[in-house]
C-alpha cells in the first residue's frame, strides 16, 4: 500500500507576499525621524546618538526585526558566543585595514599613548555600539525584513550594501571612495545578518570594527597619522583608496560564502 504524499509546509506569509513596500516605507520614515533627531540635538551628538537608537529600536522591532529568531530558542549563552563572533569578525577587519594602511605607508603609527585611560576606551566602545545599534537595525534589519524570503540570498546582501551607501551619501563630508568603502562594509554585515539569523553577530562585528579603528588606533592605544593623499585618504581610515582596496576581498569573501552556502530561498531575517 502506497504511503500518501507528505504535504509540503505553506510559505511563510511574508516570503509569499513577496517585497513588502510597506515596511521599506516605514525604514524610510524612521531613517527621516533619526534626521529630525540629528537635528534638533545637533549640539548633544551623544544624546541624539541615542536617541536615533531608541527610536530604531521601537520602529523596527513593530516590523518584526529581530535580535534573535524568534522561531528558534536562544539562551544568554548562545546570544554571548554569536556576539563574540562577530566581535572577532570586527577585529579581524579592522586588522586588515590597518595592515593595508601601515603596510603601503597611508599611515604612520605613532608611539603608544604613556597611559591607557578605561574611561576613554569604554565611552569609545559605548558610542561605537550605539551607532552600530542605530545602522544594523535601520539600514540591513529593515532592508532584509522588506524583502523576505522573496530575494536570493546573494541579493539582499547586496541591497544592504546598497542602503549602507545610500546613507553615506547623505552626509556632507561624502566622497566616491567614503560611499564606495560604505558599500563594501554593508555587503560584510549583511552577510552576517543572513548567518546569524538576527542582529547580534552583526552588531558585534560593526560595534568592535568601529572601536577598534575610531578608538583603540585613534588615541586609545596608539596614535595614527594618515597620509593626506588620494591613498590614504587624509581625514580617517576610511576615505582613502587604501581603504577600498583592503575591504574589496573581505566583501568579496561575503558574497562568495553567501552565495556557496546559503539556499536561495533561505529565510527572511525576523
Amino acid at each position: 500500500m502506497e504511503k500518501p504524499a507528505k504535504v509540503k509546509d505553506k510559505p511563510p506569509r511574508d516570503e509569499a507576499r513577496g517585497v513588502r513596500f510597506d515596511v521599506a516605507a516605514w525604514g524610510l520614515v524612521l531613517a527621516a525621524g533619526c534626521r529630525a533627531v540629528e537635528i534638533f540635538l545637533e549640539a548633544q551628538s551623544m544624546a541624539g546618538a541615542v536617541g536615533q537608537a531608541v527610536l530604531v529600536e521601537w520602529g523596527s522591532s513593530r516590523l518584526g526585526v529581530a535580535w534573535s529568531d524568534p522561531s528558534k530558542p536562544t539562551t544568554g549563552a548562545a546570544i554571548a558566543r554569536r556576539a563574540a563572533a562577530g566581535a572577532a569578525v570586527g577585529l579581524a577587519v579592522a586588522g586588515i585595514v590597518f595592515a593595508t594602511l601601515a603596510a603601503t605607508h597611508a599611515a604612520t603609527l605613532g608611539p603608544a599613548v604613556s597611559q591607557v585611560e578605561a574611561s576613554v576606551l569604554v565611552l569609545g566602545f559605548a558610542t561605537a555600539g550605539i551607532h552600530a545599534w542605530r545602522d544594523e537595525l535601520l539600514l540591513h534589519g529593515i532592508t532584509l525584513r522588506a524583502l523576505g524570503g522573496s530575494v536570493p540570498a546573494l541579493g539582499r546582501v547586496v541591497a544592504c550594501g546598497v542602503t549602507s551607501a545610500g546613507a553615506a551619501l547623505g552626509r556632507s563630508d561624502a566622497t566616491a571612495r567614503t560611499v564606495f568603502v560604505a558599500l563594501l562594509l554593508g555587503m560584510l554585515f549583511g552577510a552576517l545578518w543572513i548567518r546569524d539569523g538576527g542582529a547580534w553577530q552583526p552588531w558585534a562585528a560593526h560595534a568592535t570594527f568601529r572601536w577598534t579603528i575610531g578608538t583603540l588606533l585613534s588615541g586609545g592605544l596608539v596614535h595614527a597619522q594618515i597620509a593626506d593623499d588620494t591613498w590614504g585618504g587624509g581625514s580617517g581610515w576610511l576615505a582613502g583608496t587604501a581603504a577600498v582596496v583592503a575591504l574589496v576581498p573581505v566583501s568579496v569573501g561575503a558574497l562568495v560564502w553567501t552565495a556557496r552556502r546559503m539556499s536561495p530561498r533561505s529565510a527572511g531575517v525576523g
